[in-house]
């Protein structure tokens, strides 16, 4: 057994409780995890929180750029050159063969588990090819909604006066940034609140220039750490979350959701999860559709505000660390008492 294995087993024989059981929470730790349930004989219970299952480098991403479904020869061949450079690329071409066993270890790995916690319901179906069904488990992300607010009742760094729109992520063709060009072209006419775009990344050069051309009032931030990016989300006017990719359960719109702002996303990933179309905020498959949804909120504040009370009450009643908690201690207890 490999040492972290071995430590879990030493410190769950020298727990004074009988209820024990393993809770892995990263891919560096399941397999460990497993092993020690099976010598100890408990349950075993393993978090999903990215795209490790099926990808080597758990983004999902080829070459951390475009999104793609998983690991395969032919996407690691192409994948490597450009995530490692040309030479080292190549270089790592050998490696391909044990990359690929690497994915399949995992997989046997994650099966053995009691349970699996998937953070969304996407995730659930990704690895209901992996995992039985009946040991999926869909429990997300939590958001400390009294702190996000603590921090967010403290006044931003950044100077912007009147209304405005937000996106935050990096800025890369996986987080939709290259979307917003194609967004605002969509448009009828130029939208009178400027956008605030806090992020950066390899899109930045052309994102101000396009966006520039088509005659976008935006500003980029140079830097905006967490809790700036909170205080911003708890004040702007629509934050725009174009996300092209399979998000597992993104940090942004639950983070604004808990903090009242108003949300119009790609219903990409799982943030459907987060996001329930015309009631928390809104959903838009296409640029063209998102466009037209984006008119439609900027020329209703009333219709904003409403959206923004929903996301809040939502997040509360199914994101908060009590409600979360909750769902996991009643996972424990189920396990503890019914171990397969």
């Amino acid at each position: 057994m490999a040492p972290a294995g071995a430590r879990l087993v030493r410190i769950a024989q020298a727990s004074p409780q009988h209820d024990v059981l393993i809770h892995a929470q990263h891919v560096q730790t399941a397999p460990a995890a497993v092993l020690a349930g099976q010598q100890l004989r408990i349950p075993v219970v393993i978090t999903v929180r990215d795209h490790w299952p099926w990808d080597y480098f758990a983004t999902g991403l080829h070459a951390d750029r475009l999104p793609y479904p998983r690991s395969t020869w032919a996407g690691l061949l192409t994948d490597l050159p450009v995530r490692r450079g040309p030479l080292r690329g190549v270089l790592a071409l050998p490696a391909i063969p044990y990359m690929l066993a690497h994915v399949r270890r995992r997989a046997r790995f994650l099966a053995q588990a009691d349970a699996v916690i998937a953070v969304s319901n996407y995730m659930a179906a990704r690895l209901a090819a992996i995992v039985p069904p009946e040991r999926i488990h869909v429990i997300p992300n939590m958001v400390d909604i009294a702190a996000a607010a603590r921090v967010a009742a403290t006044s931003p760094s950044t100077t912007i006066e009147g209304p405005f729109m937000l996106f935050v992520g990096k800025l890369e063709v996986n987080k939709g940034a290259a979307l917003l060009v194609d967004i605002f072209r969509a448009l009828p006419e130029l939208p009178q609140l400027p956008l605030l775009i806090a992020g950066s990344g390899a899109l930045k050069a052309p994102l101000q220039r396009d966006l520039a051309a088509l005659g976008i009032d935006a500003r980029f931030l140079d830097w905006a750490d967490h809790d700036e990016v909170l205080r911003l989300m708890a004040r702007c006017d629509l934050l725009l979350f174009p996300s092209a990719w399979g998000e597992p359960l993104s940090r942004v719109p639950l983070e604004a959701s808990a903090l009242g702002a108003p949300i119009l996303a790609m219903p990409t990933g799982g943030t459907p999860d987060i996001i329930s179309d015309g009631v928390n905020g809104v959903l838009a498959a296409t640029p063209a559709i998102f466009a037209q949804h984006m008119c439609a909120l900027l020329a209703n504040p009333t219709w904003r505000r409403q959206l923004g009370i929903n996301a809040r009450s939502n997040a509360a009643k199914h994101f908060s660390v009590e409600s979360v908690i909750q769902r996991y201690v009643a996972l424990y207890e189920r396990l503890i008492r019914n171990p397969t």
